[in-house]
């Protein structure tokens, strides 16, 4: 009876999230779902404060990092640098979607995947309107986001939300995750401009609509609003990046340094007027820390009920079957489970179950990749997924799940071998 409440709780909350109705944030679905658990028993209010200690670093952390891209982005930042890009190859389309993807892959590691999508699908619609670019040509410049947003995720411990929930998890510090992780992301990124320019180059070569010639964008630097507040960024992005290798040398969790680095230079904004504080406000994730812990509770939930053993029970002899197996048998596996249930539920329910095995050194980095690369594969998998097609329609471009899962496989599939192949060669080399 408890068994089939608490599925029945979770596939509930789940479909909420998806349909949001009223454009109800996620937290308004979730947290009454948790709420409930506990009200009937179900779920202990110690069970509660253990996914605290979980979540707490990981969403202080993205709110660090999404108030110092709000400003960045305020500041124009980021439009600088896609001018940049636009201005030197506007008339070379297929080099215009590399650089877009590359500056979309930058975003994204040392910032994180959901940024990426708010910052960059904006400017990628302007740009191919710009361009006059047809519908199909849009579609694969939208698509180099809206993928990269999530497959160059997996490079360092901040990109994602998943990664700092599995990092606190196993204990792995910042750059020790770095050094596990940094060659399987980055050879996912490079996978991922690989495959956008097999799959899309005759698209975007064919493509007759007329190009804008250079005077029609403005002038990169015309995009700073602040020159110092500019200049700031930069010094505050290399601090950053220093405190979080020196994080566990200091030991101090990784969200207070995105959050004293991000406070730094929204005060500054502030009393620049560069950035419209009101807007950072509005624009950050505070629903965020209520939702991830609403969440993890209904999926530990499951797991204290016995609802996830058939996953560790799968993961048991694919574990046990030499480094190969486990690295590409793991990360199919893991990427199955967060496509189907998307991958913050999935994080919980995988570093669960290789919790419960006897050799989970490789398991975890496998997990990483499946929760980044292999949740493409539905639009499901990724909350930033399910953002991005929304700003899509907002646009007027509708993209149906059929339409995207075919995206999701072709796209997916090839970065989500490469990725698992390079992080089994740097454990082989090891």
């Amino acid at each position: 009876m408890i068994l089939s409440f608490s599925i029945l709780v979770f596939a509930l909350t789940l479909a909420l999230i998806i349909w949001r109705p009223k454009g109800l944030n996620e937290a308004f679905f979730a947290a009454p779902a948790a709420l409930l658990l506990l009200l009937t028993g179900s779920l202990a209010w110690e069970d509660a404060a253990y996914i605290w200690q979980i979540v707490w670093n990981a969403t202080l952390s993205l709110i660090g990092i999404m108030i110092l891209t709000a400003v960045m982005d305020d500041n124009g930042f980021f439009r600088w640098a896609a001018l940049h890009i636009v201005q030197r190859y506007h008339r070379r389309r297929i080099v215009l979607l590399v650089g877009l993807s590359a500056l979309s892959c930058l975003i994204t590691t040392f910032f994180n995947n959901d940024g990426t999508v708010l910052i960059m699908t904006p400017i990628v619609l302007e740009v191919t309107a710009l361009l006059g670019m047809g519908l199909k040509a849009r579609i694969a410049f939208l698509l180099s986001v809206g993928f990269m947003a999530d497959t160059a995720s997996a490079t360092l411990m901040v990109s994602n939300l998943t990664n700092i929930l599995t990092a606190d998890f196993f204990g792995i510090s910042f750059g020790d995750y770095a050094r596990n992780m940094a060659f399987p992301g980055i050879t996912a990124s490079m996978a991922t401009i690989a495959v956008l320019v097999s799959v899309f180059g005759r698209t975007i070569g064919k493509d007759t609509a007329a190009g804008r010639t250079v005077q029609s964008f403005p002038e990169p630097s015309s995009a700073i609003g602040n020159r110092i507040v500019f200049r700031l960024s930069w010094v505050i992005l290399l601090l950053i990046l220093i405190g979080y290798f020196g994080s566990e040398a200091m030991g101090m969790p990784v969200s207070f340094i995105a959050c004293g680095g991000a406070i730094v230079l929204w005060l500054v904004g502030a009393a620049t007027k560069s950035s419209d504080s009101a807007r950072i406000v509005r624009r950050t994730p505070w629903l965020i820390v209520i939702f991830a812990l609403a969440m993890n509770m209904i999926v530990y939930n499951l797991h204290l009920h016995g609802a996830t053993e058939w996953f560790t029970e799968g993961l048991v002899p694919v574990a046990e079957s030499g480094l190969a197996g486990a690295v590409f048998g793991s990360g199919v596996l893991f990427s199955l489970l967060a496509a189907v249930m998307n991958n913050l539920p999935a994080v919980l329910v995988s570093s669960l179950s290789i919790s419960g095995l006897e050799d989970q050194s490789v398991l975890p980095f496998a997990s990483l990749i499946g929760m980044s690369v292999g949740a493409k594969l539905t639009p499901l998998g990724s909350l930033a997924t399910l953002l991005w097609l929304g700003l899509l329609r907002r646009d007027g471009i509708h993209i149906g799940w059929g339409a995207y899962m075919k995206y999701g496989f072709i796209l997916t599939i090839p970065v989500l071998f490469v990725s698992l192949g390079a992080l089994w060669l740097q454990h082989w080399l090891d």
